[in-house]
């Protein structure tokens, strides 16, 4: 069966790569490293030479050698299938102000994170300061929800039960604990166990701010003269097949009219199961209900999902792949069958259901991702590349222009 598995994705992707069509996006796969070293990857001009450099938790590739310049003592997680990295989630950004790209590192989930000070130049291991003590949800977010326009940790704190987020401190204060800010009370029923999986950040009732989503419920951003004073108001809802109490284990979750009757909808994928879906708000702003949507269930193990537009059509799309092994050679469904990535290019209709049509990247084939991934303009040419670290290595997919 596994055989007949493999066999019919590896047809797919390669019959994927035959038919494209003459405007449809074409890509490059190059190979940073051969070895697993991280679950997670970010991108940065790590050493101010004006080139985009790679770079995880272990360490940072200088282009356009990809040598390998550790931050820390490398570790041997040989081909990760009886183990983890202890570098689930990347971040690039400089946190103290220098002017030299740092590194956010999420850990191992439930254990403290950290941030990497960039030594300006300088070999050997970087500085590590703790952030916080416990980073629960195996999908934390760096993104802006208190609309100052710089990003935001979000996540939850196991220790607490509690969920929130941290702004990057200014000045000396940066290399201090930050301050966790709550939007939920502590000892939560559900939702911080440090292996819970689901979180986003989108304005879920349209008010204009930038609401927390879990797969259990979600928190309604308080006018922003109000941040900070208090916990969030919690909508429950259950976003499973059946809309009956439980939740379906996700990744990212994101936010959109996708239906174009005008109120927000859901999006997110599955950590270890298969499925890519969509949740139909078919209440109102004031009172949303998400109903059970398929976008596709053919892939197993999306440990994330970007909402980004792919092709330059204006129209944001969905990207995710398959994770290798996320817990090992004989755990999840169809562990074994090749990795790769995919997105799906959404034609919104009013009134009507979305059309979600996939496209999978053929030259992706056997690199897959991991709990965390990366799109962005990798190589300056105004196009989204996806950069994946994972259990197959470190890899970017250039996109490039048609016939190269």
């Amino acid at each position: 069966m596994r055989s007949l598995l493999l066999s019919g994705f590896t047809l797919a992707v390669c019959l994927a790569a035959s038919f494209a069509s003459a405007d449809e996006p074409r890509w490059k796969r190059v190979q940073i490293d051969p070895v697993f070293r991280s679950e997670g990857v970010a991108i940065a001009d790590v050493n101010k030479d004006g080139k985009m450099d790679v770079i995880n938790g272990e360490g940072w590739y200088e282009a356009p050698s990809w040598k390998l310049h550790p931050i820390r003592k490398l570790s041997d997680y040989g081909n990760g299938s009886g183990g983890y990295s202890h570098s689930f989630a990347n971040w690039a950004y400089d946190i103290n102000g220098d002017g030299w790209t740092d590194l956010i590192c999420i850990d191992f989930p439930g254990i403290p994170c950290y941030w990497f000070e960039n030594p300006k130049g300088q070999e050997g291991d970087w500085k590590q300061h703790e952030i916080w003590h416990s980073a629960a949800n195996e999908t934390p977010l760096f993104t802006d929800v208190t609309g100052d326009g710089k990003p935001d940790l979000v996540m939850a704190s196991e220790t607490e039960g509690m969920y929130g987020y941290l702004e990057i401190p200014a000045g000396e204060k940066a290399y201090e604990k930050w301050k966790f800010t709550a939007v939920s009370p502590e000892k939560l029923p559900v939702g911080t166990h440090r292996y819970y999986h689901g979180l986003g950040a989108g304005d879920v009732n349209k008010d204009g701010r930038i609401d927390i989503i879990i797969p259990h419920g979600w928190w309604e951003a308080p006018p922003k003269d109000k941040l900070g004073q208090g916990t969030w108001e919690f909508h429950p809802h259950f976003l499973t097949r059946d809309g009956k109490e439980g939740h379906l284990a996700a990744a990212d979750l994101h936010v959109d009219d996708l239906d174009l009757d005008g109120d927000n909808d859901i999006m997110m994928s599955s950590a270890h199961e298969r499925g890519v879906w969509w949740f139909e708000n078919t209440g109102t702003n004031a009172a949303p209900k998400f109903e059970f949507r398929v976008i596709s269930d053919a892939l197993s193990q999306t440990h994330a999902l970007h909402y980004i537009d792919i092709n330059g059509d204006g129209q944001k799309d969905l990207v995710t792949g398959k994770r290798w092994w996320a817990h090992g050679p004989g755990g999840d469904d169809h562990p074994n069958v090749e990795p790769f990535m995919i997105w799906y290019e959404i034609h919104k209709q009013k009134g009507a259901a979305p059309k979600f049509i996939p496209h999978i990247i053929a030259e992706s084939l056997g690199t897959g991702m991991g709990t965390q991934f990366t799109v962005g303009d990798f190589d300056g040419d105004k196009r989204p590349d996806l950069i994946m670290s994972n259990k197959r290595g470190t890899n970017v997919i250039l996109q490039v222009p048609a016939g190269k």
